[in-house]
């Protein structure tokens, strides 16, 4: 069984990918032609070839498993993500996530639309898009290192909202949203409190604290190799 995950990247970490997609492939081909060379399998027939082909393919499967192949996109950055937790400290076992967490809809609070998203001149760069699909006890151990990893951030972050809000802006929005003049609106923005820069520093802070599955994968393809 899998666990299929949608993650936005830069299009240059594609092409990466896809190349080292094509070096295991070939790889693994290889393998797999001295594989059957060595079992004989060109000159055997009936039961003799039946069991040189399933030995061949417990070993592959083996090595597939093990990382030492990796012949198709979801295995290398399988073997991609497995290096990129034991570098975090996260390849370990985790508690289960509550259950009002494993059902939450979106991101974590503070993680914003893609902290890596834009290049130094705002532009966005993570249009690319794919799918990946782990193994079901890697995916689940990427989700839950990725929730207990960002919990004490994540709740320090809602006890920063409660102190300081959403600010002039979020005052803004809150009473253009609730139908108000744009004149009250306008008040309501001016006279919300505002963090020093103390607090907003901390915030910052704490954001970077987070990690996500994005995070994680992204990280993975960019070390796919």
């Amino acid at each position: 069984m899998s666990r299929s995950f949608v993650v936005a990247v830069n299009p240059a970490d594609l092409v990466t990918l896809d190349s080292a997609v094509t070096a295991g492939r070939e790889a693994e081909e290889a393998w797999l032609k001295a594989a059957r060379e060595r079992e004989g399998i060109p000159g055997l027939r009936g039961r003799r070839l039946s069991e040189a082909r399933k030995r061949v393919r417990t070993e592959r499967a083996k090595l597939r498993d093990s990382g030492k192949l990796a012949g198709s996109r979801d295995l290398v950055v399988t073997r991609a993500v497995r290096a990129e937790l034991r570098s975090r400290g996260m390849d370990r076992d985790w508690e289960p996530l509550p259950v009002h967490a494993a059902s939450a809809p979106g991101r974590p609070v503070g993680t914003g639309n893609g902290r890596e998203g834009t290049d130094e001149e705002g532009k966005t760069v993570l249009v690319g898009r794919v799918t990946v699909k782990l193994p079901d006890e890697l995916g689940e151990r990427l989700v839950r290192g990725c929730y207990w990893t960002s919990a004490p951030a994540v709740e320090a972050l809602w006890a920063w909202a409660e102190r300081w809000g959403d600010g002039p802006i979020g005052k803004l929005k809150d009473a253009m949203r609730s139908g108000a003049p744009a004149g009250l609106a306008m008040m309501a923005a001016a006279f919300a409190d505002r963090a020093p820069a103390d607090a907003l520093r901390e915030r910052d802070r704490l954001r970077a604290e987070i990690v996500t599955t994005g995070d994680v994968l992204r990280a993975a393809i960019r070390r796919a190799r």
